[in-house]
């Protein structure tokens, strides 16, 4: 990784350890847990994923919320993710509930798995931030067994955003120079990501949103649902 490369990563790893703690009361990125929107969190994950048990890996999982649903639907469910304070935050979660999640510290863009050793690969508010989306869904698949899944649910709240809208700590962290490292932050579509997925060498590549999940949603993080892109490992 080159040196410029490293700084942005570094600055993006910063921001999500600084405010791992407070990151669950922050409107729209987690809800209750006896809440309908979580319910209904619940059920989506569940199509998503293949029957249980599966190995599932949860990459950028920050404080675990797929990877514990993951956990309570009955997979064998891995949260990675390179903020340490993150992960501290996730395996609390995950103590509190009896859940046997395992976490681990890892590059979302080179998870450190065996080729073909996971059923389905999955991530949530995380593509937009990665500097080489395209790198980490190649990388993705190779972890893949034949017809194992993976699945890709964001938004483009990033996209949508004025600068002026930006809390001045995030303006220090995801600089100019960071968001121009990161293509996804740029994308108002879907469109981009269901290509690379397909450049990456995924087949029946589909795409759709979580409209039910938005409905029941308290505060959701645009006026768009989120969307879902999905591919196999053929």
């Amino acid at each position: 990784m080159a040196a410029d490369d490293s700084d942005v990563q570094d600055r993006i790893t910063t921001f999500w350890s600084t405010i791992a703690r407070y990151y669950e009361s922050g409107p729209g990125n987690v809800p209750s847990l006896d809440s309908a929107e979580y319910a209904a969190w619940i059920r989506a994950i569940e199509r998503l994923l293949p029957a249980p048990p599966a190995d599932v890996l949860d990459v950028g999982t920050g404080t675990g919320f797929v990877a514990l649903i993951a956990s309570q639907l009955g997979h064998r469910a891995i949260g990675l993710d390179l903020s340490t304070a993150m992960l501290s935050e996730a395996r609390a979660h995950a103590d509190r509930r009896g859940l046997k999640t395992t976490f681990r510290i890892g590059d979302a863009v080179a998870p450190p798995f065996d080729e073909a050793s996971l059923d389905a690969v999955m991530c949530r508010h995380l593509l937009w931030t990665l500097r080489e989306p395209g790198v980490a869904l190649v990388n993705w698949r190779r972890l893949l067994r034949p017809s194992g899944r993976v699945v890709v649910i964001d938004g483009f709240c990033s996209a949508q955003a004025k600068p002026e809208e930006g809390a001045d700590f995030f303006e220090r962290h995801y600089t100019p120079r960071t968001r121009e490292a990161l293509p996804g932050m740029r994308w108002e579509s879907v469109e981009p990501v269901s290509e690379l997925l397909a450049t990456a060498g995924f087949s029946e590549v589909t795409v759709g949103d979580l409209a039910d999940v938005h409905r029941l949603a308290r505060n959701p993080p645009s006026a768009q649902p989120w969307y879902v892109v999905t591919g196999r490992r053929s």
